[in-house]
């Protein structure tokens, strides 16, 4: 039978490794959060700027081509409202719905 220092030993050895590998997990989650909201930010001034003339400025078919681009992300479960812009969707949004249906309608 192993003595009761080594085993205490042993055991602070086991948490000092699992601790770094906490801590390395902690720093790829900072990191991975980080990344989204920069990406949020890249993604909301794409579509603030699409939908405000840069799409529509320079050829007319470009508008079309934002409106599938959202369309698409909509179809792979993310928001496309001003709502919760980027977020990942677990049903249908009335807000998002409501989006589409206004940007179907013929301009007036």
């Amino acid at each position: 039978m192993q003595s009761l220092y080594k085993t205490t030993k042993d055991m602070e050895t086991k948490l000092h490794a699992l601790l770094a590998e906490v801590q390395e997990l902690k720093n790829k989650a900072r990191e991975m959060e980080e990344e989204n909201v920069r990406l949020r930010k890249e993604l909301a001034t794409i579509y603030r700027d699409g939908f405000t003339g840069g799409f529509g400025s320079g050829e007319p078919g470009m508008a079309h081509k934002g409106f599938f681009n959202l369309l698409d992300l909509y179809d792979h479960d993310f928001h496309i409202c001003n709502v919760y812009f980027g977020r990942k969707r677990t049903g249908d949004c009335l807000f998002c719905m409501a989006f589409l249906r206004k940007e179907q309608e013929p301009a007036k």
